[in-house]
């Protein structure tokens, strides 16, 4: 896995390809979504990145195609960037973005797709300050699972979107030493649940 910097790197010059491509031959998006199957977190976070730049530039074209691409799987579960790139769109697309929010709790139960549910639904309550309120009591419980990927992605959450009355429970998992690999905004880290908790305390200013 690349640092920071060079997924950043990476990002400036593959996304743009991609979406210039995949507006100038539209079946071309069927490409970009292949690779929310893939292995590799960083190409997968390409694809989700290189969608919700689609939405935002082209949103008619999103708005023809999202339902049916995602819902050509199937099994849209099976599809680990799916939650991802479906936050992503609808941080994008306004119009849409409180259906595709619904459509997104398809994936909260999901060990596979939570972490994805999470940090898409931040993607969105970044922009749509009103869904924070119905979204901070599942983060606070997220942060008791077992699964130390759904913890990683919680605290992050928790963080950006500047929840000072979860840092209590945050300082706790000061302790925690667990290990995994969680999305910022614009890309992929790994760390310990401690580093993403101090790193979100200090966000919050305590």
């Amino acid at each position: 896995m690349t640092n920071k910097d060079s997924a950043g790197k990476m990002e400036s010059v593959d996304i743009q390809f991609l979406v210039d491509e995949a507006i100038n031959e539209h079946g071309k998006i069927r490409n970009i979504v292949s690779l929310l199957y893939d292995e590799d977190l960083e190409r997968r976070f390409i694809a989700v990145k290189a969608l919700g730049e689609i939405a935002k530039r082209e949103p008619d074209l999103m708005q023809r195609r999202w339902e049916r691409i995602f819902r050509s799987f199937d099994d849209t579960m099976s599809c680990w960037g799916a939650a991802e790139a479906l936050g992503e769109i609808a941080r994008n697309m306004p119009g849409i973005r409180s259906k595709i929010a619904l459509f997104l709790r398809v994936f909260k139960k999901d060990d596979c797709g939570c972490h994805g549910y999470i940090w898409g639904m931040c993607r969105i309550c970044q922009v749509e300050k009103g869904k924070i309120k119905d979204f901070v009591p599942e983060l606070e419980g997220f942060l008791i699972s077992s699964n130390v990927c759904i913890r990683g992605q919680a605290v992050w959450a928790l963080g950006e979107l500047g929840i000072r009355e979860a840092a209590p429970r945050m300082k706790e998992l000061m302790q925690d030493e667990g290990e995994t690999w969680y999305y910022e905004n614009d890309a992929v880290r790994r760390g310990k649940i401690r580093t993403i908790a101090e790193e979100a305390l200090k966000k919050l200013g305590t």
